[in-house]
């Protein structure tokens, strides 16, 4: 097939794509402002940050943020999360209100990218004896996406002055060279691409899925070092497939385009 008909073809099939069987990537930013509840309390309390999905609220994607040991001071936290810290900012008993921020990568606990759609990213802070009135929980929804999206949600009592940012990462289908990362060519190709790391990168992990989240190859390897790696998924359909790269250190993805 020529590559104008691919290139027609594959407009076509954008423009058909649902939102919800792409996986994003990108970075959501939050932020608000924290106060203390009413009542002599003092200012030292724990608090948690998180993610759910709104389509099935039970299934938890990760801790983003959480201070403080004592994990039965936050009981919805607790509950949904099991304690889990994966890729978790952590620190102490916090001693003041002020700021809470965090960013999210769009990935759940497994370190794989989610399917877009519309999420919720949870806040609690505890602060007293009573486990079960002296907390704080609330949510606040945005989509993750191929659209930038920039929130300011009305808050509450004890959070306000909220920021949310859904900002998708540009990613072109073309050949592509990250001189700090990866360079990725032929793109599009027959399915025979070639990996050039110009640096060396420690447990890693390749996975390549299609539109849908399927995957159709990983790998995992303790060490790529500088250099090429021949990457052949020659045996796919044609069509766009997303390939992520994630390091102890490092995280890159890429559209590819399989032509026939």
């Amino acid at each position: 097939m020529k590559k104008s008909k691919i290139f027609a073809a594959l407009i076509l099939c954008l423009g058909f794509i649902n939102p919800l069987s792409a996986q994003t990537t990108g970075t959501l930013s939050f932020s608000c402002n924290t106060a203390a509840p009413s009542g002599n309390w003092g200012n030292k309390h724990v608090a948690a940050i998180w993610i759910q999905n709104n389509a099935n609220p039970s299934v938890f994607i990760k801790t983003n943020a959480k201070y403080g040991n004592e994990d039965d001071h936050l009981p919805s936290w607790e509950l949904i999360s099991k304690n889990n810290l994966v890729d978790a900012v952590t620190g102490s008993t916090l001693g003041s209100y002020g700021t809470l921020s965090i960013d999210w990568d769009g990935t759940d606990v497994s370190k794989n990218v989610v399917m877009d759609g519309d999420y919720s990213i949870y806040i609690e802070m505890g602060w007293g004896s009573n486990k079960t009135n002296d907390h704080a929980t609330t949510k606040f929804s945005f989509t993750k996406g191929s659209a930038t999206q920039q929130l300011t949600p009305t808050g509450d009592t004890h959070y306000s002055t909220v920021s949310l940012k859904w900002q998708p990462t540009a990613t072109l289908i073309s050949s592509y060279e990250d001189k700090n990362g990866v360079n990725v060519f032929p793109n599009p190709s027959n399915g025979a691409i070639t990996l050039y790391f110009y640096k060396e990168l420690l447990n890693a992990k390749l996975v390549v899925s299609d539109l849908a989240g399927k995957i159709v190859y990983s790998e995992n390897t303790k060490l790529i070092p500088e250099g090429s790696k021949t990457l052949n998924i020659s045996g796919m359909p044609a069509g766009i497939y997303m390939l992520s790269i994630r390091s102890d250190e490092s995280y890159f993805t890429y559209k590819l385009l399989i032509e026939e």
